[in-house]
């Protein structure tokens, strides 16, 4: 049946938009002389001659290395923490993230480039078909040695430190960054880490490093989606009993908790759907 133009019906579109949101309510601190930069992530790590591991190549463009034994001690401590605030890990990788933009500035600065000053900044975003969140920033990024020795090898004052706190009932998991091995707080909420980075160092190739909590991880050139300049991406694939965080308000939640003296912007991927009302053309005749 046709109806009269003048009863003509209105049928609603409905539109997928996403884009990348600045969580409100975080203060921006903009008081440079303020803020402590303590390396974590995308600086050198000491280490003993006896840490050093040969590596296989396990596939084409791949090699396996093994853990060094404190991380594997930290790493089993982190799994185990049933009573854990899980939470806590955003703080960590978004710290360490503000921490990896901080060292490309003050480089920057020092070598006079001031192009590589350009908007730093950290975004995150989930996937909820992979399971996964992903946090990235533009910051100082990591060499193939850098990503072994900041990720596979963990200076030994600061386990003993963390280990000891821990013996004593000082500290718990929670306060995990202190010591300087924040970054392992990602197998609170995660079974597998990929981390892909890019230095800053001229012609430095993009490298992944992937570890699913293991005694070891492959480290291999990466061809995925290039990062611009320099920086890196930690993705996250969320245990099955993690997936809350993989709402947008959640993160923005923790944010807003965490991170409120983080002098970088950060912004989170949120998807919502408009609807648009377009007129029925059939309905007009």
């Amino acid at each position: 049946m046709k109806l009269s133009q003048a009863a003509a019906a209105l049928f609603a579109s409905a539109v997928a938009v996403s884009a990348f949101t600045a969580p409100s309510k975080i203060p921006i601190s903009r008081n440079m002389g303020t803020r402590t930069f303590v390396p974590k992530f995308g600086t050198s790590l000491a280490m003993s001659d006896s840490a050093v591991v040969d590596a296989e190549t396990v596939e084409e463009g791949a090699e396996t290395f093994e853990f060094q034994a404190e991380v594997g001690r930290v790493m089993d401590i982190i799994i185990n923490s049933l009573y854990s605030n899980r939470d806590v890990f955003l703080r960590e990788l978004v710290s360490n993230a503000a921490d990896a933009c901080d060292k490309k500035r003050f480089l920057s600065i020092t070598d006079g480039d001031t192009a590589a000053l350009a908007n730093p900044e950290i975004k995150i975003k989930s996937d909820k078909d992979a399971m996964t969140v992903t946090i990235e920033d533009t910051g100082v990024g990591m060499t193939k040695s850098e990503l072994q020795n900041n990720l596979g090898r963990i200076a030994q004052s600061g386990t003993k430190k963390f280990m000891e706190a821990l013996g004593e009932g000082k500290a718990d998991v929670n306060l995990i960054g202190q010591f300087g091995v924040g970054f392992y707080s990602a197998y609170l909420v995660a079974d597998k880490v990929e981390v892909v980075t890019k230095s800053m160092q001229a012609d430095s190739p993009q490298y992944k490093w992937t570890s699913d909590a293991s005694s070891s991880y492959t480290i291999s050139e990466d061809n995925s989606d290039p990062i611009e300049g320099s920086g890196t991406r930690l993705i996250l694939h969320l245990k099955d009993d993690a997936l809350e965080y993989m709402e947008s308000a959640k993160l923005e939640e923790l944010l807003q908790h965490y991170s409120e003296f983080v002098e970088f912007p950060i912004s989170v991927w949120k998807e919502k759907t408009e609807y648009k009302q377009i007129p029925d053309e059939e309905a007009n005749k």
